[in-house]
């Protein structure tokens, strides 16, 4: 037991001994730590979010009337010429009404027609009878003739004339007649083009929810066609993020479509008004949608999903270092590791502009300056390190 018990406290004497061996050469090597050197460089504040490729301009044709789908001349996604029939309606109320407007035209011509005919004979017949009454009316005078001839003859002009009054009124009735259905069976005829549905410009069919044998109401969607190489994005910000955003500001657009690819926009447009929006963690939010102009479409599509960087600020020559190399204290301020002769020293910094990888540093150090990368380590006030590149 004895032996035993001086192995034992041997080992624990060999441990401490390894273990203060290790301290002395910590102590005199010091910890290892990635280091980075303060530099000067450019920096840019973007704002980023979510945006969405829509067309720039888009026709949504709906219907004007209460009609049944007959026809679907195309399909989603298809190119299409401008005037190019996309779907075809039947109303059958509207076809009985052109038909009856037609007939009530051919009654009223024919009722203008004969009004014009008994004018022609009633006409002649007037003359002959203001003939007849100028010689009665000689002939009375000369006493050839007795008072009830005379105006026998009178009364046959009177009458005819007031009977040609009649048929002038009939006519003209007539014509207003016929006048008044022209313009309605115009504005039939009209109605009747809308049941064709064309296409408004050349581009391609985005959606096309008319279907054969559906009946619509006026104002339901036919389909949408779109100009498929002019594309924007349409981006809802924070409202909170949109104080330094303008219109003219450049945006870097990336997708996973893109690949490696990024493209460039502008901003084109800031609406007048925030929209309330549920985000995909249910918080609502306020956010104002802005358009994007693009310079290149790539192969982007109509509904692509986006990611926007929208550049709103930018200084040049200013002093950098990364993001990780802060660290906030307990009484909030940023403090920054500088590594001096193989020592630490803490020193409070005052920063600027930042993005998601440098900030810019506006008092406390100066370039050349070498850094902690890991601000997060807890290293004392002139503790030693030992700087290792990656």
């Amino acid at each position: 037991m004895k032996k035993g018990k001086k192995l034992f406290l041997g080992a624990g004497l060999v441990v401490i001994l390894v273990a203060a061996a290790a301290a002395v050469a910590l102590q005199s090597w010091g910890t290892a730590v990635e280091t980075v050197e303060v530099t000067k460089g450019d920096i840019t504040r973007t704002v980023v979010d979510t945006g969405y490729v829509q067309p720039v301009t888009d026709h949504e044709l709906y219907a004007t009337q209460t009609a049944r789908v007959i026809r679907v001349a195309v399909k989603t996604g298809q190119a299409v010429a401008q005037g190019q029939t996309l779907v075809v309606l039947e109303n059958l109320d509207l076809a009985v009404q052109i038909k009856e407007t037609w007939r009530q035209i051919s009654q009223g011509n024919a009722v203008a027609a004969a009004a014009k005919a008994a004018r022609q004979r009633i006409e002649l017949e007037l003359r002959n009878a203001q003939d007849n009454f100028s010689r009665t009316q000689v002939l009375y005078q000369s006493g050839a003739v007795s008072l009830v001839e005379y105006d026998q003859a009178k009364l046959q002009v009177d009458t005819l004339s007031q009977s040609l009054a009649e048929q002038d009124s009939q006519i003209a009735n007539s014509q207003a007649l016929v006048g008044g259905l022209s313009q309605t069976l115009q504005q039939l005829n009209a109605k009747e083009k809308q049941l064709e549905v064309a296409s408004p410009a050349a581009g391609t069919v985005q959606s096309l929810p008319a279907e054969v044998g559906q009946v619509l109401n006026p104002g339901s969607l036919l389909a949408t066609v779109a100009a498929p190489d002019s594309l924007e994005i349409k981006a809802d910000i924070l409202s909170d993020d949109l104080s330094e955003v303008a219109e003219g500001q450049k945006v870097n657009i990336t997708a996973p479509v893109l690949g490696d690819k990024t493209l460039t926009g502008r901003i084109v447009q800031i609406y007048p008004r925030a929209e309330e929006k549920i985000s995909a963690l249910g918080v609502s939010q306020r956010r104002v949608p802005v358009i994007i102009a693009l310079e290149e479409v790539a192969n982007l599509k109509p509904g692509f999903e986006v990611k926007v960087a929208i550049e709103t600020v930018t200084l040049q020559n200013v002093l950098l270092v990364p993001l990780e190399a802060l660290c906030t204290t307990a009484g909030g301020q940023k403090e920054a590791m500088v590594v001096v002769e193989g020592a630490v020293l803490r020193r409070v910094v005052t920063t600027g502009l930042s993005d998601r990888e440098k900030v810019e540093i506006t008092s406390g150090l100066a370039a050349g300056d070498v850094l902690v990368r890991d601000g997060s380590l807890n290293l004392a006030d002139k503790a030693k390190v030992k700087p290792v590149t990656r």
